[in-house]
């Protein structure tokens, strides 16, 4: 069975704040076609993990190796924008869009300490600002057809609902065509259909574009059954497994209590191309091939759609 290089690595990861200790000997692996759900009580040390892993601070100790040249595309609880910005929908999504740059007839100066850092602190941003590089926009209009918010495209971005918030940000995040996906808390102030509608897109889109997707939450019942693997952290990792194995260690039932046996549990199950194993046996899948596993039909969002570039 071949097995699929992982997106993202984390060995005994540590870090502490002054004398405080936020995170204890935290490993994991994020691989392709795969959710993974990140749950524990508020200050077990999630957010801190989470900025770990996209590389925004360093761990105290502890090492992360990325796929080189990895996208990720992250999607947070909230953005606040300002009131008086002049911001549409629309505008708000290019932003995300990959850069084609056009490529300059110049020779490039050479690698010397000084000219890289006065590159990096003033050329390059200035490069960007004026900068004469092509974006494929069709990734926009393609992904805002999928979540239902085409419509919402000429607004401004500060007059949404929240729900309708969290496709935006939603579709910002899969802009950029990431090979990871990070979801902190993506169905925040989203109604109860809204939140099925969202899990079903992001199931179906990981099996159709191969995205790993790790994904931070405290809904436990909808989460649960939408996931493939389940980290519980708290400072430490508590437990980890499938979400079945998971909700039944004594860990997990003392910081969320034995009423979980009412969760319902989404089954990873895997076919026989599966690339990546989660330590436990393989479950020979019996449905339509054609449907990923779990999935429910939804009239709001849409199929997604293969890309003209996909052969």
């Amino acid at each position: 069975m071949q097995i699929t290089t992982p997106l993202i690595e984390a060995h005994n990861i540590n870090q502490k704040f002054g004398d405080a200790t936020v995170l204890k000997e935290i490993s994991l692996t994020l691989h392709p076609k795969e959710i993974v759900t990140l749950i524990g009580p508020n200050g077990a040390g999630k957010s801190t993990l989470l900025k770990i892993l996209l590389g925004l601070i360093e761990p105290t100790a502890g090492q992360v190796i990325r796929k080189p040249g990895l996208r990720i595309g992250f999607m947070p609880q909230k953005i606040q924008i300002d009131a008086t910005l002049p911001m549409s929908v629309e505008r708000f999504l290019k932003l995300g869009l990959r850069q084609h740059p056009v490529r300059s007839e110049m020779e490039p100066w050479p690698p010397t300490p000084f000219l890289t850092s006065l590159k990096n602190r003033l050329l390059t941003p200035l490069k960007m600002f004026f900068s004469t590089a092509k974006y494929d926009t069709t990734t926009v209009y393609k992904i805002a057809e999928e979540l239902n918010i085409q419509t919402l495209l000429q607004q401004p971005i500060q007059k949404v609902s929240g729900g309708e918030m969290q496709r935006i940000l939603l579709a910002r995040a899969l802009i950029g065509e990431p090979e990871l996906l990070v979801l902190d808390e993506p169905v925040q102030g989203v109604d109860l259909q809204g939140q099925t509608e969202l899990y079903q897109y992001i199931n179906r889109i990981r099996h159709e574009r191969g995205y790993g997707i790790l994904m931070v939450s405290h809904d436990l019942h909808i989460v649960m059954k939408n996931t493939d693997y389940v980290l519980c952290l708290n400072q430490h990792m508590c437990c980890s497994g499938l979400p079945q194995n998971v909700s039944e260690s004594p860990e997990f039932q003392a910081l969320f209590g034995t009423h979980t046996e009412s969760i319902a549990f989404y089954e990873h199950h895997h076919d026989k191309t599966c690339e990546h194993t989660h330590g436990q046996p393989h479950i020979e899948r019996t449905q339509d091939p054609q449907k990923p596993p779990g999935l429910v039909e939804s009239s709001n969002l849409k199929t997604p759609r293969k890309s003209g570039k996909e052969k």
